[in-house]
């Protein structure tokens, strides 16, 4: 498969994509390293929310097209999975400062989204070089290497952190660790299908990942529970 098989991917949205990661990690390293609170996180949120969205319609982009509605989606259904981590198994704490939605800052659907976009726009690359089982192993192993720094800064930045009734590597319980890995497994796979077909089936396939997220986090917590 090559960059110009897949419609959208080129070098421009690349380095856009990249970029606006880069962004995201920067103001989460200097957020954290000035104690700067939850809105510090709604800033850069709906911030590059917003920025993707300007993004498609002005170049027409199938490929972020996608991964937003896919994102958007599996954002929204994330809701039941921060329920299970906040009130189920008591486990994910938020600072309660913000505007919430049920459990969760309403920040959290569009940090997801773009989280997703990122993590999948990544996996697509992957794809395009190395075939789909590859790239969905790389993928699956740099997700697991990139939670435990980003929720060391989101608990410094004062955006939420974990209570210490499970297994931890810095400030990342290994549960959700797990859980991210399974979720970046499934995305090169998720985007595979969701080529070249229309709207419809995009919907559906951000309507699985959003049970996939809520499902994972279940494996991993009764999984790490075993141990």
């Amino acid at each position: 498969m090559t960059d110009n098989a897949i419609p959208g991917l080129d070098k421009r949205t690349t380095l856009v994509i990249l970029f606006s990661s880069a962004v995201l990690m920067g103001w989460s390293g200097w957020s954290s390293h000035r104690q700067s609170g939850p809105y510090m996180a709604s800033i850069i949120t709906y911030g590059l929310y917003v920025f993707y969205w300007l993004y498609t319609w002005r170049t027409k982009n199938p490929l972020i097209l996608r991964l937003l509605i896919i994102g958007t989606l599996a954002g929204l259904l994330e809701l039941f999975t921060d329920h299970y981590l906040v009130d189920t198994i008591n486990s994910l704490v938020y600072p309660g400062k913000e505007w919430m939605i049920w459990n969760s800052p309403a920040y959290m659907p569009f940090a997801w989204s773009n989280v997703l976009l990122q993590l999948s726009f990544v996996g697509v690359l992957l794809t395009s070089r190395f075939g789909l089982f590859r790239a969905s192993i790389l993928l699956c192993i740099a997700g697991a290497m990139y939670i435990p720094l980003y929720e060391h800064l989101a608990k410094d930045a004062g955006w939420w952190w974990y209570n210490l009734n499970t297994v931890m590597v810095f400030n990342a319980p290994l549960y959700v660790i797990i859980c991210e890995a399974l979720i970046s497994l499934s995305l090169p796979v998720l985007l595979y299908f969701s080529e070249h077909n229309k709207v419809g089936k995009t919907i559906l396939l951000g309507i699985l990942e959003g049970a996939w997220i809520l499902i994972s986090a279940w494996l991993a917590f009764n999984a790490i529970k075993l141990m």
